[in-house]
Parts: C-alpha cells; sequence; structure tokens
C-alpha cells in the first residue's frame, strides 16, 4: 500500500510527540535553539557526512602516523570522548527537550538503558586501530555509577577495548587531564578525538571564549592529525563559555546574554 507523503510526514510527527503526556507542555520548537540544533543533529543527513568524513580523516591519518613510526618508545594509544564522539545520545536529548526538563533528567536511566547509537564511522575506525594493535581508551564524564551499562553499550555496537580498564569515566571532577596522564604512564597519545575542546588539551578547561578561540589557533597543527574534532551544536563548553560557566541562569537573563553576544560579534561585520 503506497501512503502519501504529506501523511508519512505527519505520521512521523505523531510518533515523536507520542511519548509525552498530554498535560505536558511541549515547547515551541521552532523558538527553542537547543530543539532546533538537536533536530539538526537527529535528522540530517549533513550530520552523517560530517562523521563519516572525519573518521574516515582520522583512519587515514592513523595509518600515516603508524607506518612512519620509529623504533623504540612508547606504544601508541587513542584517547577519545564517548557522547556526540562515538555514541549518538539524541534520542535522550531530544525527550528530555519535549518534555520542557534538562540534564540530568533521564540521564542516568538512559546509560543504563545501553540503547545509544554508535555515530557514523566510529566503530569502523576503532576496529581499524584495534586492527593496527593500537589500545583505545574510552575518556568520557558518564557516569562511574553506570559503567556496566556502558561496557554493555559498547559490547553490544561492537567497539573494542570495551571493558573497566580502557573505559575511564568521571569521578569527581570532570577535568579529563588527569585521566589523559594516566594513559600518558605507559603510552604514546598518538590521537585524541572529541567533540569539547576540553577534550584534547587541559588549556580549554573552563577558559574564557577568548581563549578557546585564541588556543585554537596556537594549536592549529594538531587539528586534523593530532586532534579529530566533531561537531555539536547541542551542548558544551562553546556555549558555557559564553556564560562564564554559571549555572541555573533565569532564562530572561540567557536571552539577554545571547543576544549581547551576537551583538558583539557583529560589529566586526557592519554593513
Amino acid at each position: 500500500m503506497k501512503i502519501n507523503n504529506r501523511l508519512l510526514v505527519f505520521l512521523v510527527f505523531i510518533g515523536l510527540f507520542s511519548f509525552t503526556s498530554a498535560d505536558q507542555h511541549i515547547p515551541d520548537i521552532t523558538h527553542d535553539s537547543r530543539l532546533l540544533a538537536n533536530s539538526w543533529y537527529a535528522l540530517s543527513a549533513e550530520k552523517e557526512a560530517c562523521y563519516l568524513q572525519t573518521y574516515r580523516l582520522a583512519t587515514w591519518q592513523l595509518e600515516m602516523e603508524i607506518k612512519n613510526r620509529k623504533p623504540g618508545g612508547k606504544p601508541f594509544a587513542i584517547v577519545t570522548d564517548l557522547d556526540e564522539t562515538a555514541l549518538d545520545n539524541s534520542a535522550w536529548s531530544i525527550k528530555v527537550l519535549l518534555e520542557g526538563k534538562d540534564y540530568p533528567d533521564y540521564w542516568s536511566d538512559w546509560e543504563k538503558a545501553a540503547k545509544a547509537p554508535a555515530l557514523p564511522g566510529a566503530i569502523g575506525f576503532f576496529k581499524r586501530a584495534q586492527d593496527l594493535q593500537v589500545p583505545v581508551f574510552y575518556i568520557s564524564n558518564r557516569l562511574a555509577k553506570n559503567l556496566g551499562g556502558t561496557i554493555s553499550n559498547l559490547k553490544n555496537l561492537g567497539f573494542p577495548n570495551a571493558d573497566s580498564v580502557h573505559i575511564m569515566l568521571k569521578v569527581s571532577t570532570s577535568n579529563k587531564v588527569e585521566r589523559r596522564n594516566q594513559v600518558l604512564k605507559n603510552h604514546e597519545i598518538v590521537m585524541l578525538l572529541g567533540d569539547n575542546l576540553a577534550d584534547f588539551d587541559g588549556v580549554w578547561e573552563e577558559a574564557e571564549a577568548a581563549k578557546r578561540s585564541q588556543s585554537v589557533k596556537d594549536l592549529k597543527s594538531s587539528w586534523g592529525e593530532k586532534f579529530i574534532i566533531f561537531p555539536n551544536p547541542m551542548y558544551g563548553a562553546w556555549k558555557d563559555a559564553l556564560f562564564q560557566y554559571k549555572r541555573n541562569i533565569k532564562p530572561e537573563i540567557v536571552d539577554s546574554v545571547w543576544k549581547s553576544q551576537l551583538k558583539d560579534y557583529l560589529k566586526q561585520y557592519e554593513f
């Protein structure tokens, strides 16, 4: 039976909203920047292309590093973030936002459910690293109490090194420097992958917006070689830096900060 395209679109939207109760307020999607960003991340083919392209670049670069490796020295290792780098959490994020909620609502349940799908190109890249005998360390700020769920999630998808030795989750701090240093004791980190600048170097830990930008320029030779970054317009330190890492800000203040930041940006391009 053929279904009219418009009817199909309507049925899809009915399905998206079916898990919310009738008395819950559904935010105005067109006026919620987070929902618009999440919609791009969840639904766009461009996002898929970005990940496939970037993981292909990472594969070429890793093979080049192995080919040019000099004898001696510590064994190579890869350090990667998990969320929005290897695993896609947009289903959790959209559910939360459509119910008018926010992190940490449902997050622990999502981790335990172990249902996050792999991002395009991720499994192929990490399996290639395994073939090249380069271990992968997953340094993530997922909850340590849900380590079992994260291990199951990765194992079910076929990621290598999905065990308690190679998965290093948040215990007391979101700062990843110490965990990277643990890897460096016995390995040379040949490549780091992430969606947030702090996934790569401590210079970006809670740095102000201007410093974040300058440090990207200062380390420009690392991008595409040692540092492999993925797009995340939904959340992260890029946004936190604009609000000076303050939490629980009133909505009206949030709106004024966005407008102020955008106006300052436009001053550079008056026309």
